[in-house]
């Protein structure tokens, strides 16, 4: 996974999170659904609020995808 080319910067927890998930998401044929993207950076240590906040903020600027809900 790339950084979008017209992305704005991410925080520095954004980029943390994002470091997390990419082995992860990378390990599946489909994706990660967000649920159990949630739960595995729970297990990593992330707090619930910077997990919430950043998938939000990764979503928003094109980082990762919702695809078929």
């Amino acid at each position: 996974m790339e950084n979008p080319p017209s992305s704005r910067p991410l925080p520095t927890y954004a980029e943390e999170v994002l470091e997390a998930l990419k082995p992860e998401i990378e390990a599946t044929a489909n994706g990660l659904p967000r649920d159990q993207a949630e739960k595995y950076l729970d297990t990593t240590g992330f707090e619930p609020a910077t997990i919430e906040t950043a998938l939000d903020q990764l979503l928003n600027n094109g980082y990762v995808y919702i695809v078929n809900d």
